[in-house]
């Protein structure tokens, strides 16, 4: 039968010397971390407001770097003099499990927008209002994204100025938003291509800088983007010939390891790898005693939420075990096999 581990009992586990420090969370963090998962999980969000979500507004400039996205959509409309209709929208996609996450992020922006279900498994976080949109530019004029996705919200905010002024209703102002939508994203349809034929894409902006202004920058953009996993492997010098380690990764769009290299800056660990074809880079800490002493230290002061963070308690979890060499007993190991269970998309 499937051992089920309890979170708390998980969280009062991860309480154990590393090295010569403590890692732990404190009651203040659990009830926390309680209430961003287990509470909103239950859709008891009438009591929660954005004074007392406390979530940083950098950390959702990391995630929101890591997960989200801008579009501008244009459809036929032959109640409109330019005969096209153009839609604005930024939104986060997430997997079902994390709607409590999507619902503080909505919290955050004061309530705006729409979480509904957009496929099996997958839930929708979309503001498509111009009214509405005013708090998204706002936020990312005071915290600017610092990824490739920096250059999609200049192009997207130039199409909002025309739209907010209602530009696109001229067919000057449609085209200077087709000019726009040329250069975001994949660009434009073969119908738009067939519609606007000698469209001009407009100059994408260059991202000049990709420093990290704030720790909580960080823990955002790794709740989106980290991977924190265990691997199994064989092994002949050991008696029970098998391994087990725990390591860390990001993978990025190779345009983004400028990026990766503030990460790796920034924490003082880690090495960056370029994927075959160049297209994508990694970056990765697979040492322990950097994983222990610089990676979860980290996370103890800017700790990250929803169901990222539950998977990041019990790679601790496992990390304290490898480190007590635990996992070099057959109980310890089997434990471990359990806990991974528990892991990303395995969590129930």
């Amino acid at each position: 039968m499937k051992k089920k581990l309890n979170i708390k009992s998980i969280l009062s586990n991860a309480v154990t010397p590393l090295d010569n420090r403590t890692f732990y969370y404190s009651s203040n963090k659990l009830n926390r971390l309680e209430k961003n998962f287990l509470i909103l999980q239950k859709n008891e969000y009438s009591t929660v407001s954005k004074e007392n979500l406390n979530i940083n507004p950098w950390f959702v400039t990391g995630f929101c770097d890591g997960e989200s996205y801008f579009n501008i959509a244009l459809n036929k409309n032959l109640k409109l003099k330019s005969g096209w209709g153009v839609v604005l929208t930024f939104g986060i996609n997430l997997h079902k499990k994390d709607e409590a996450l999507l619902k503080n992020l909505q919290i955050y922006f004061n309530n705006i927008g729409t979480i509904a279900d957009r496929e099996e498994g997958v839930v929708k976080f979309s503001v498509s209002s111009i009214t509405d949109l005013e708090n998204i530019i706002n936020h990312f004029n005071s915290y600017p994204l610092i990824s490739q996705k920096w250059s999609d919200y200049q192009l997207f905010k130039q199409a909002f100025e025309l739209v907010k002024c209602k530009k696109h209703l001229t067919l000057s102002g449609l085209k200077e938003i087709v000019s726009i939508k040329a250069s975001l994203n994949k660009g434009l349809s073969e119908e738009l291509k067939v519609a606007f034929p000698n469209v001009i894409p407009v100059l994408r902006p260059i991202v000049l800088s990709q420093e990290i202004k704030d720790p909580y920058w960080l823990s955002g953009f790794i709740n989106a983007e980290g991977s924190f996993y265990i691997v199994f492997s064989k092994s002949l010098n050991s008696a029970l010939r098998e391994k087990v380690t725990v390591r860390f990764s990001i993978a990025q769009h190779s345009r983004d390891e400028a990026l990766i290299r503030s990460i790796i800056e920034y924490l003082g660990c880690g090495n960056v790898y370029t994927r075959s074809g160049g297209r994508a880079v990694d970056f990765k800490i697979t040492s322990l005693d950097n994983l222990i002493n610089k990676l979860i230290p980290f996370f103890e002061m800017y700790p990250m939420i929803g169901s990222k963070s539950l998977d990041f308690l019990c790679w601790c979890k496992v990390a304290n075990l490898i480190k007590n060499k635990i996992h070099l007993t057959s109980i310890g190991l089997e434990e471990i096999r359990e806990i991974n269970k528990e892991m990303n998309l395995r969590r129930k």
